[in-house]
Formats: structure tokens, C-alpha cells, sequence
């Protein structure tokens, strides 16, 4: 089953990698239709980490739709990406 997980959190200013204390992580099922985190930024973790085992869009924002919003990113299958995002922001995954 495919898999795309949100880590929001603070990143290492010399290794691109999270600090546990404090982050919150969920995983999304992608599929064709949209499906959002209920997980947001908090003010203190700016960044948001994203894991996928398949092709996924994603976006963020307060209300994000990564198959419609005007800016969305794609992360490849297999590949792990980190987004700097404003606080309160939820993220969303579609499948292309």
C-alpha cells in the first residue's frame, strides 16, 4: 500500500534531519483524491518533512488541495523532501 508521511518539526541547521523532541508525524494513504493531515506546523517547527514510497503532489497552507492549488510539488517515489511551511499549516497528498 503506498505511503507519504508529514513530519513537521525543526531541522538540524547542519544535517538535514529532524529533532524528535517536539515533532509531530502522520502518514496519508495517497490516492487520486485529496487527502489533507490533520497534523499542523506549530510556530516553534517551521519545517515539514515528507517520506513517499510513490509519486505524490503535495502542498501546503490552511486548507491545502494538492490536486488544485496553483502551488503544489512533486516528490518523487522513493525520495524524502523538506519544506519550510508557516505556522498553522496542514500539508495534502494527491497521486498524479
Amino acid at each position: 500500500m503506498a505511503a507519504t508521511q508529514f513530519a513537521f518539526g525543526q531541522v538540524n541547521a547542519d544535517i538535514p534531519s529532524m529533532f524528535a523532541a517536539g515533532a509531530t508525524a502522520e502518514t496519508e494513504t495517497p490516492s487520486g483524491s485529496n487527502a489533507v493531515t490533520a497534523a499542523a506546523s506549530r510556530a516553534a517547527q517551521p519545517f515539514c518533512r515528507v517520506a513517499t514510497d510513490t509519486d505524490v503532489y503535495v502542498s501546503f497552507g490552511s486548507a491545502p488541495n494538492a490536486g488544485t492549488d496553483a502551488i503544489r510539488f512533486f516528490v518523487p517515489a522513493g525520495s524524502v523532501e523538506y519544506f519550510r511551511v508557516p505556522a498553522g499549516s496542514k500539508a495534502a497528498v494527491v497521486t498524479p
